[in-house]
């Protein structure tokens, strides 16, 4: 098993990463490859428990997919596991995921939020754990269902596990997508070729969150400027079901306010603050410090979504335009 880590973290975060790596239970042999521009600290480099060592592949390139796709190369493993350097891998996790590799090809799981973190983490995870209103992907859920997944971008490249041999067929990640999307690109080809991919919820780690409001915001305006960009670039590697339900509710609600005025707006916002309550329910109810942020953080969260959405459909068209 060759576990793979692209890092721009080497100092910082990727100690725990590691750590965490050590403290596996009943893991089958594995090797960990760091991909980044510097060694790991030397702290992270220190052998401990069932790993088998931590080897460091220099790759000065900061683009992720060109750090995995040189790491994966240079692993020993028959099946490959992707992990973040800002996220902790729970106990059985590489147990776990390779029992799901069993009986299907690739194999994502969830990466909630550590339960302890700062204030500003814990509402990032509350918008992108929500169900219908958050991020739309599963695997950022707290109990999302295991199973066959329906679209690629259900799991995540921060937990991510796929077969040797299936990876090698597919030539890896697409390097000239960069940073977003890779990984729904990776999964969509999977799925296309008829590899199975499902989501297993006992293959969870714990991925820190950009704390809200303006690292998660920044964050958020990059993914939907590029998801914007490949609805028009890729047309099918998104689920365009969703985005144009967003894109509706988003017309419909300033149909109202340039019709009624006023009146509708406070209308609306009553109902939109219900129903942002209603569906974070779940996660606020054992952190109700989340409650009276609840409103505005989503108000904050769908203004990107949508602004970022048309900012990247407008550079796709213009970039289709020049070609």
């Amino acid at each position: 098993m060759s576990v793979i880590v692209a890092s721009e973290r080497v100092d910082g975060s990727l100690r725990e990463t590691l750590a965490s790596l050590r403290r596996q239970e009943e893991a089958p042999s594995f090797e960990v490859l760091v991909a980044s521009s510097r060694p790991p600290a030397a702290e992270g480099r220190a052998a401990e428990g069932p790993a088998s060592g931590v080897r460091w592949v220099e790759v000065a390139e900061r683009n992720p997919s060109v750090r995995r796709n040189r790491a994966a190369r240079a692993a020993l493993g028959g099946a490959l596991a992707f992990l973040d350097d800002d996220a902790e891998a729970e106990g059985r996790w590489l147990a776990d995921g390779v029992a799901a590799l069993a009986r299907c090809d690739l194999v994502g799981g969830p990466d909630p939020g550590p339960p302890q973190a700062p204030y500003g983490e814990r509402i990032a995870d509350l918008l992108l754990a929500t169900p219908l209103i958050g991020s739309g992907v599963p695997a950022h859920g707290h109990r999302p269902r295991s199973g066959t997944i329906r679209a690629p971008h259900d799991i995540a490249l921060c937990n991510l596990f796929v077969r040797r041999d299936v990876f090698e067929r597919l030539g890896g990640f697409d390097e000239r997508l960069g940073y977003v999307g890779e990984d729904t690109d990776f999964v969509a080809r999977a799925m296309g070729a008829g590899y199975r991919a499902e989501l297993d919820a006992r293959v969870r780690v714990r991925h820190r969150r950009r704390a809200f409001p303006r690292p998660y915001l920044a964050q958020r305006w990059r993914y939907r400027v590029k998801t914007g960009r490949l609805l028009i670039e890729r047309p099918g590697l998104y689920a365009g079901g969703r985005v144009a339900a967003f894109l509706g509710a988003a017309f419909l609600l300033s149909s109202g306010l340039a019709l009624f005025g006023a009146p509708f707006f406070g209308v609306a916002a009553v109902a939109y603050a219900a129903a942002t309550w209603s569906l974070s329910f779940p996660i606020w109810r054992r952190d109700f410090a989340l409650f009276p942020a609840v409103p505005p953080a989503f108000a904050l969260h769908h203004a990107t979504y949508l602004a970022g959405l048309l900012v990247g459909m407008a550079r796709g068209v213009v970039s289709l335009s020049a070609r």
